[in-house]
């Protein structure tokens, strides 16, 4: 699926009026064991996703290598991004968390099955110990497709 971004530029022109965005929750559910944040934020054409990591659908960690955990918070990241009316083919900018940069190499096989060219631009920093003892986190920002913004 293509995705296109429009610019508040052409847009102000067309009407002739500012344009005015509010910043709104994307609705997926509780975060996990009830923390305060959302797991994403609409921002005008621009999504804002939350660090997501390798949780199941009962606030738990799902236990594995550095493979499978990539693997499940990717699709926690995928599901969230769908949900809002986006996709992987809209993300613009990752940033990867790991708990042990030893463990880039399995983490990067996983990540680049997830994203085609061209890949969103990414940070991949060794944070030390991430919430829950995951081993992986994975926040970003993605854009809107023009046609599925509502």
């Amino acid at each position: 699926m293509q995705c296109y971004l429009s610019t508040l530029k052409h847009r102000r022109r067309e009407t002739k009026r500012p344009i005015r965005m509010k910043k709104e929750a994307v609705k997926t559910g509780p975060a996990p064991q009830g923390l305060p944040f959302s797991p994403a934020l609409r921002f005008g054409e621009l999504l804002f996703v939350s660090g997501q990591g390798p949780i199941d659908k009962n606030g738990k960690v799902i236990p594995g290598d550095i493979r499978a955990q990539t693997k499940a918070t990717l699709e926690n990241f995928k599901r969230i991004l769908e949900a809002a009316g986006s996709n992987l083919n809209c993300v613009l900018q990752t940033t990867v968390y790991l708990r042990d940069l030893r463990e880039y190499s399995g983490m990067n096989k996983v990540y680049s099955s997830f994203f085609h060219d061209p890949k969103p631009a990414r940070t991949t920093v060794q944070a030390g110990d991430l919430l829950f003892r995951m081993k992986v986190e994975v926040q970003g920002i993605a854009y809107l497709p023009e046609k599925q913004k509502g």
